[in-house]
């Protein structure tokens, strides 16, 4: 058996010398060398218990060529040789006597890590022919292995298969076996374990995700075309960051951490100081100014800067006069419903009501001082409406300190019947002239 497994297995080499399937991207020749064993567990009707269940000779050995056909997919030559012991002899003569196990097949193999992992599962199905002793079959075969790697080139491997026969004298078994295996291929100048044929960057380093070309932050985008060589960005964004995730790659982005639009540097439009300048190109963004000045107020020669001046003296005139008619419009309308007890000084409930009003005004106005004046008609004396007049008028004044308007703000003054506002000969007219009246003295 030795002499014609020997003729074989050189037979062999030259056959697979000249394979052309394919098995890495890397390294896309295996070759698998190792020892192999029998299992006869199927009793066959005209086999059934005479040969041994196990088998395995020291002098066997399987060899196996394979080569990628695509992605996952290889297909591999195998050449298995080994021994079979007769296990019930036909005569005493045969008893231990070993029947060589020769068999050739093409198996096709799927590997789910794509030969990438430290562990490479792979199922495998195919088929071939099988002799035992002169007798030979054609047979069916499928299986599961794995490879089990040391470096990118060196692994070992386990592996069983179920052998069918075609035929009824063939034998069904199974077979497994355990070896070393190797994997080369083609050149590789730059010695990242890409080969050059699949290398887009044969002359550098490189990683297997970006096609054999430097990836210095292993974000994917090669470095010739990144341009955040050293910093991990998407795709998306040409390799660089974008942490406030705007659309604008930090590199460009002049407000990194806040969102902006593209067509504004990556910033949001901000004016703090309402100048129409964005904060962004703004110089002073907290002071009003000019664009001709990048938003700093404009530098003003001697003569525009007494224009400005009296331009603003004018516009805090023109506020204050808006102000202080308004105060004089409400305090008239109030001044009106301040109502006093029939012949006294005393105020009604509604007259209260009314000078809480005044009150608030007043309190607003600080810089303002006011003058309260009393008015009666001309029914009784002179002197009784008079001192009626200014008891009200200092009533009034009273009520207003008490709730907090300093007293040298506030002066006060009874008129009498000496300046009425309507005509005293109707009833009218009379209530008309019966009123407390609020002048600003400042």
């Amino acid at each position: 058996m030795k002499p014609l497994g020997r003729s074989i297995l050189i037979l062999l080499c030259i056959i697979l010398s000249h394979a052309s399937f394919s098995q890495t991207k890397n390294n896309p020749w295996l070759v698998n060398f190792g020892a192999n064993a029998i299992n006869n567990p199927v009793r066959d009707q005209d086999l059934d218990g005479r040969f041994k269940t196990w088998n395995l000779n020291t002098a066997g050995f399987r060899l196996s060529v394979g080569r990628l056909v695509k992605n996952k997919i290889t297909f591999e030559t195998v050449f298995s040789l080994n021994s079979i012991e007769d296990n019930t002899p036909i005569s005493e003569e045969l008893q231990g006597v070993e029947y060589p196990y020769i068999s050739l097949d093409g198996m096709f193999k799927y590997q789910f890590t794509k030969g990438l992992g430290l562990i490479d599962p792979y199922v495998t199905i195919g088929g071939g022919y099988t002799w035992l002793d002169t007798i030979g079959a054609g047979t069916v075969a499928g299986g599961v292995g794995v490879n089990i790697w040391v470096g990118n080139r060196f692994g070992f491997n386990i592996q069983s298969v179920y052998k069918h026969a075609f035929k009824e004298y063939g034998l069904k078994h199974y077979q497994h076996s355990a070896g070393i295996v190797f994997r080369f291929g083609g050149k590789d100048t730059d010695g990242d374990g890409i080969n050059d044929d699949v290398d887009a960057c044969p002359d550098l380093f490189g990683i297997i995700e970006a096609n054999g070309c430097p990836d210095a932050d292993g974000d994917t985008v090669i470095d010739s075309e990144d341009l955040c060589p050293n910093d991990f960005g998407p795709a998306t964004m040409r390799g660089c960051p974008d942490n406030d995730g705007d659309g604008t790659p930090d590199k460009y982005d002049k407000c990194p951490t806040v969102k902006g639009a593209i067509n504004d540097d990556g910033c949001p439009r901000i004016d703090t100081d309402g100048d129409g300048i964005d904060d962004r190109f703004d110089k002073c963004p907290q002071q009003p100014g000019v664009k001709e000045n990048q938003g700093c107020p404009k530098v003003l020669t001697p003569l525009e800067k007494k224009q400005q001046a009296n331009a603003q003296r004018q516009q805090i005139i023109e506020r204050n006069a808006k102000i202080k008619q308004q105060v004089i419009n409400d305090l008239n309308n109030l001044s009106k419903t301040i109502v006093f007890n029939n012949g006294k000084t005393s105020l009604t409930t509604k007259g209260e009501q009314a000078l809480d009003e005044i009150f608030k005004i007043m309190d607003l106005q600080k810089n303002m001082k006011f003058h309260i004046t009393g008015h009666t008609d001309n029914v009784g004396s002179k002197a009784t409406n008079l001192a009626l007049s200014d008891k009200r008028a200092a009533s009034a004044k009273a009520y207003l300190i008490k709730k907090g308007i300093e007293a040298n703000r506030l002066t006060s003054q009874g008129y009498g019947e000496e300046n009425p506002i309507a005509d005293n000969n109707t009833s009218e007219g009379r209530l008309k002239n019966r009123r407390i009246e609020i002048y600003i003295t400042n």
